[in-house]
């Protein structure tokens, strides 16, 4: 199933002040590393970020700090929460 993804700017008219995240899904439960993704609208980029129940925030990817970068980024996002799901399959 295909989402369309839209940006801040997209579904408020206006683009999101540096700190924004988006919150794009946990993992499934009982997954060996329990957490969440996001997507976080940083002064230089996108940050697609992966934050342990138990630890520190990861930097999962950074995106240019454009829309398109935007989309990007919580597009993966997503896909990695299927994948989580097993809704996708993972990548070794």
């Amino acid at each position: 199933m295909s989402v369309e993804v839209k940006t801040h700017r997209e579904l408020h008219g206006k683009d999101p002040a540096v700190g924004y995240e988006w919150d794009a899904g946990n993992t499934s439960p009982g997954d060996k590393e329990p957490g969440r993704w996001t997507a976080r609208r940083d002064s230089d980029n996108w940050v697609l970020l992966f934050h342990p129940v138990d630890g520190n925030e990861h930097v999962i990817r950074n995106f240019e700090p454009t829309e398109q970068g935007e989309r990007a980024a919580k597009t993966m996002a997503l896909k990695l929460v299927d994948v989580a799901w097993g809704r996708e399959p993972r990548e070794e």
